[in-house]
């Protein structure tokens, strides 16, 4: 771990080689940028002698360059962004001003795009396993290849599963991509006949999606009219931190508390002091896991002193009655007091400043909703801004609406394909153990394990990394081993990409063409182009180009259905997007925006079996009907809470692990940058490291002080790190960044920090297949 140092009251972790640095200053940021854009210069980014932009260390005058439009990448937002290129190199990156969805602003992930491009040690030609053994630790021995030779290999693999009536035994995994790359990714699987195309989603929002399908019926994160909103409640969103779209948190934070004549106040519950918590009025810690006893606890003041919206109540719900009477009946705040560990005071407060200060928004986080239950709680929390009436009213719910690309006909199917379409999903979607579930990103490893519900031949993975990001990271080891021919497509080799037989190197955002258009955001329809700044470093190639090169060498279904759609990734997202802009047009724009948001579309806004807001949900006794019987543990048709399913003894681990999402943490698979690495951690000022925040009165019952090295045991593994004591915790959890614990690639990333991942046990919501990421209970004892 080389030397500790103490350093204006904070811990740092410092390398022989490498200075890895405490408290933050400007001077020690520019400095540490200088570094690294100097390192990076030999790859591409001009040094000082080339004229660096103004703004950029050791530049001393902005040089001439051209500006081009294209969209960011490195979160799921996909922001518009417009980067300045002199020569043939990108020196910086910017907000595209005609974005609606951050106003022309980007969060610091985007601009560390540049060292994405940049990065020294990304992979530049195709790479062959030459080591016969995988795992942990294990160096794969790779060998360059040609593009002839590693795509005939695939192909070879491919046709063989098809000459054998088996397309389904082809799994095909989707990290963070372009939506060009997303559709063009389903219209491969479809023409091959594989139902088994996972993407990362089950990691992430799922059990947020199908609380809102319960209450009305739209599958899908919700938007916020934040301009005009007079308080809101968080119930364990990061807003500032990892809430996606974050640019545009980060642009309306400012607006909701200095531009607008009512300042927006905003309450934030969660167990620990983050970012947003501090930026907030109120942190309200809460007992992990019992946001939805909190959220019909409020339900019970507003009904009980009648300070709902009768009139939005009478005209456009049902199943009010049985939602008033359980919320009247199971949840006074005095009983929920003792259940979340906040005052009943304090609940009586925020459920009248929330009726009273209209209009006002209650928001569901990840820390609130990856749970077991978390379906439900996210629809309690839903079923708050339907009291008030802040649902599609200014300051209220928005919901997003969706360009219309310019259709595409449906694929060919041969009869392979459309027998191999019809085999169980892989992940158990739709199955009684995953009733209302799109995606159950998690259950993969499980299923391949098992050999159920067959098995597994052939996989390939396309800017993944779930043996990083997902819970209990070893199982995704060992089913990455039992795949026979393993191809992974990334820019960089990551833990997921040391267990392939091949590894193509795909082109970065910066690199390529596509298109994306808004996750939930603005609520109005917004399409961003993406267009290479700068030509593909090395032999990369984006992963559309790779698919048209792929259906172009599998001649039958497959081939067709990627004929006369473009030919090409910048063919096809101009035959996609033609309907909306000219095509040279779109190219000097980055961005077509649809018409103003129409707030109160009631009559066509609610996708629910009364076409109204649902206390009760319809939508889900439908679906018990549909399956004929109830599904694992019965079903409850309201929203409700439920005790915590925990994993692990009380008694033998005594806390509760409760990872978080900095800012600065990357989903594509790195975090080989260290402009990233040096602010990783704000709060704390420092990085390099993901330290263990523990209470202080937690550390003292432990005999732990600050920077004290520890392990976290839970029955699933342990990890080691140091401890950073703190008050600004709920004593019963210990709190841990995701994001480093990297064992793979690069010298900025590798070897620093842990994986909070690999101690997480294995659990899901059930209703929506949302992977539980905090009902792990640990131990901590000193190393």
């Amino acid at each position: 771990m080389g030397a500790k140092t103490k350093m204006d009251g904070h811990f740092s972790r410092t390398d022989k080689k490498d200075v890895h640095g405490s408290r933050l200053s400007r001077r020690k940021f520019l400095k540490l940028a200088a570094i690294a854009g100097l390192s990076i210069g030999a790859s591409g980014i001009p040094k000082q002698s080339d004229s660096a932009p103004s703004g950029q260390p050791g530049a001393a005058s902005a040089p001439k360059g051209r500006w081009i439009h294209t969209s960011c990448l490195n979160c799921p937002a996909r922001c518009g962004i417009t980067v300045k290129v002199a020569g043939e190199k990108a020196i910086q990156i910017k907000g595209n001003r005609s974005s609606l969805v951050s106003e022309g602003q980007i969060c610091p992930r985007g601009h560390i795009g540049l060292q994405v491009l940049y990065d020294q040690e990304r992979i530049l030609s195709p790479l062959k396993r030459s080591q016969t053994k995988k795992g942990r630790g294990i160096d794969p021995l790779w060998k360059p290849i040609s593009w002839d030779q590693a795509i005939e290999e695939i192909v070879g693999k491919i046709r063989s599963l098809h000459d054998t009536l088996q397309p389904h035994r082809l799994l095909l995994l989707s990290g963070l991509n372009s939506r060009s790359n997303e559709d063009l990714l389903s219209r491969f699987a479809e023409a091959f006949g594989t139902p088994n195309l996972v993407s990362g989603d089950g990691l992430d929002r799922e059990a947020e999606k199908i609380g809102n399908w319960m209450a009305d019926g739209h599958f899908d994160a919700c938007a916020y009219d934040l301009d005009q909103t007079n308080y809101l409640i968080s119930f364990g969103a990061d807003l500032l931190e990892s809430t996606p779209p974050v640019a545009r948190w980060l642009r309306k934070w400012g607006r909701m508390r200095r531009e607008k004549p009512i300042r927006t106040k905003i309450i934030d519950v969660q167990p620990r002091y983050s970012l947003t918590a501090s930026k907030s009025d109120e942190w309200i810690p809460i007992k992990p896991g019992t946001e939805a006893a909190l959220a019909m606890a409020i339900a019970h003041v507003i009904i009980r002193e009648e300070l709902f919206d009768q009139r939005f109540i009478k005209e456009w719900t049902v199943g009010f009655d049985q939602y008033r009477q359980i919320a009247l009946q199971y949840y006074a705040p005095e009983t929920v007091s003792k259940i979340t560990g906040i005052p009943a005071e304090t609940i009586y407060r925020i459920a009248g400043e929330f009726a009273r200060t209209r209009p006002a928004l209650a928001i569901p986080g990840k820390g609130a909703i990856a749970w077991p239950g978390g379906s439900y709680t996210a629809y309690a929390i839903h079923c708050l801004n339907a009291l008030v009436g802040s649902i599609d009213v200014p300051g209220g719910i928005l919901y997003q609406e969706s360009p219309e690309y310019r259709t595409i006909p449906n694929g060919p199917r041969d009869e392979i394909a459309k027998k191999g379409l019809e085999q169980p999903f892989l992940d158990l979607h739709g199955t009684e153990d995953f009733p209302a579930a799109r995606v159950v990103t998690n259950q993969v490893p499980r299923s391949i394990l098992a050999g159920k519900p067959y098995p597994m031949e052939m996989a390939i993975g396309f800017n993944s990394n779930f043996n990083m990001t997902a819970p209990g990271t070893g199982q995704w080891e060992e089913a990455l081993k039992k795949i026979r021919f393993y191809v992974h497509v990334a820019p960089f080799i990551s833990e997921m990409a040391e267990f392939a037989d091949l590894v193509l190197p795909s082109t970065t955002f910066l690199e390529e063409w596509g298109y994306d258009h808004s996750s939930p955001g603005s609520g109005s329809a917004e399409i961003r182009i993406k267009q290479p700044v700068v030509k593909p470093r090395g032999d990369s190639k984006s992963i559309g180009d790779i698919l048209f090169l792929l259906a172009g060498k599998f001649p039958g279904a497959v081939e067709k259905a990627f004929k006369d759609i473009g030919g090409s990734a910048e063919g096809y997202a101009r035959f996609r997007t033609s309907s909306f802009l000219p095509w040279e047009e779109f190219r000097k724009k980055g961005v077509w925006k649809g018409p103003s948001y129409e707030y109160r579309k009631y009559p066509r806004i609610f996708h629910t079996p009364s076409k109204k807001f649902e206390f009760v949900s319809g939508n889900l006794r439908t679906l018990q009907i549909r399956n004929g019987r109830e599904v694992r543990g019965g079903m409850v048709f309201s929203p409700h809470y439920s005790d915590a399913k925990w994993l692990g003894e009380e008694g033998q681990y005594p806390l509760i692990l409760f990872p978080y999402q900095p800012l600065l943490t990357f989903e594509n698979g790195s975090q080989n940058y260290p402009w990233a690495q040096e602010i990783f951690l704000p709060m704390q000022g420092v990085g390099w490291m993901s330290p263990a925040e523990i209470n202080s009165e937690t550390a003292r019952k432990m005999n732990l002080r600050d920077r004290d090295q520890v392990w976290i045991e839970s029955p699933f593994g342990k990890i080691r790190t140091l401890i950073k004591v703190s008050e600004g915790i709920h004593p019963g959890i210990v709190s841990i960044p995701c994001g480093q614990g990297h064992t793979s690639y690069g010298r900025w990333q590798k070897r620093i920090g842990c994986n909070p991942n690999e101690v997480t046990g294995i659990d899901f919501d059930v209703l929506s297949g949302q992977s539980a990421f905090f009902n792990t209970r640990v131990k901590i004892y000193k190393a």
